[in-house]
């Protein structure tokens, strides 16, 4: 499977390619708003994150349950999941779609996502995953509609693989940066508030909050 770097935003070009959604056109979107191309721009020479993809399409029969399992080896140096994208298309009234994500060979999933609606996900600091091998996937389907012989559903899987570098020694990673509207070659923007609500990006990054959100603050400032 051939990996690839960020090259505008994480969704951007898995959406637009399927031709799915639209992104928000409003900038405080919350902790689990989609990026925007404007938010992430990705240079030759600083990639903080690398994504992987996953792509299947298939018929389900009528009362047919179906489990498929999949792994994203971790790119060298980029060991956390900064977000994972499920997109869902085809035919989904009455099928059931759950994908669980597990750390390495981990018998417990550390993430369930109902994957019956286009998301993504975007974990908050201090419980950011952090792998040594591997990312497994395990997405479980059942199709509940007896009113057609089969339907055809489409998944496209995205994790989004980080690494801590940070340029400007300011305590922000590189890729939280990127996430956030920020730079990592301005130190000085760990102490902006872009939400005015009186925590600084850098409190923000510590206390798992969204420095972008007003309704998002730090746990334990």
């Amino acid at each position: 499977m051939q990996k690839k770097t960020l090259p505008r935003s994480i969704i951007a070009s898995v959406i637009f390619s399927a031709g799915l959604l639209s992104l928000p056109t409003h900038a405080n979107q919350g902790p689990d708003r989609l990026i925007t191309a404007e938010s992430l721009q990705v240079t030759e020479n600083s990639n903080p994150i690398i994504t992987d993809t996953y792509r299947s399409s298939f018929l389900l029969n009528k009362g047919q349950r179906k489990v498929l399992w999949n792994t994203f080896k971790r790119p060298v140096d980029y060991d956390r999941l900064a977000a994972f994208v499920a997109i869902s298309y085809g035919d989904l009234l009455s099928v059931s779609c759950k994908i669980s994500l597990f750390n390495g060979n981990n018998t417990r999933p550390f993430k369930v996502i109902d994957c019956r609606r286009s998301q993504q996900w975007n974990p908050t600091t201090p419980n950011v995953p952090v792998f040594n091998t591997s990312l497994r996937a395990k997405i479980e389907l059942y199709n509940a509609d007896f009113t057609k012989p089969s339907k055809r559903v489409s998944l496209i899987l995205t994790p989004n693989f980080a690494n801590q570098n940070d340029i400007d020694q300011d305590g922000l990673p590189a890729w939280f940066e990127r996430f956030h509207n920020l730079s990592d070659n301005d130190a000085v923007d760990a102490a902006s508030d872009i939400d005015q609500d009186s925590y600084t990006a850098l409190e923000e990054y510590l206390g798992g909050s969204n420095p972008l959100d007003t309704n998002s603050v730090p746990v334990n400032p």
